[in-house]
């Protein structure tokens, strides 16, 4: 029996997998390397609820231009990225994030967002994943947290608010 030769006139090692496979472990190495780095990050930060530095933080790690104005209530810090992507974190005069509102193309990080109460979203969710269609929109009420979302192909909006932080004389509908 003779052995198998390479394009090249040599016969293959015997130990040697083949290249295909050889890539196959380079790539499973390189995702294990991206998901431990991943893993190592700074943790999200939580915004709805934090102080009002948190909206500074999301500014750096939104890599956005953040632009601030003043109401009668409240603040509002808009963060815009290159995309065209909106972010806004409603701050009250105690210096609280009592709400936050987004219109983005990619879905945006709620967990960051959402901080302490990406939990309870993410169980509505899961809910919510069980209903057929490309149209997601989702709408949870609860004693301390209201959210309220929509997702359709490449846009995705949102807004969600903390009704016990939420200043008096503050409206849902200046929420967005």
């Amino acid at each position: 029996m003779t052995q198998p030769r390479s394009a090249f006139g040599a016969s293959p090692s015997k130990g040697a997998p083949p290249a295909d496979r050889q890539s196959r472990i380079r790539g499973g190495r390189l995702m294990i390397m991206v998901f431990a780095l991943a893993a190592s990050a700074d943790p999200a930060r939580a915004v709805l609820g934090a102080p009002v530095a948190s909206v500074q933080e999301d500014q750096l790690r939104l890599a956005g231009t953040r632009t601030q104005s003043v109401h009668a209530y409240h603040q509002v810090h808009e963060i815009v990225m290159a995309d065209g992507s909106r972010i806004r974190e409603f701050v009250s005069p105690s210096g609280m994030v009592f709400a936050v509102s987004w219109s983005t193309r990619f879905k945006p990080d709620l967990q960051a967002l959402l901080g302490t109460y990406h939990a309870q979203y993410d169980a509505a969710a899961r809910e919510a994943l069980q209903r057929p269609g490309i149209r997601r929109q989702l709408s949870l009420q609860r004693s301390d947290f209201v959210l309220e979302t929509n997702a359709h192909l490449n846009h995705f909006t949102g807004r969600a608010w903390v009704p016990s932080l939420t200043p008096g004389g503050m409206t849902a509908d200046a929420m967005r």
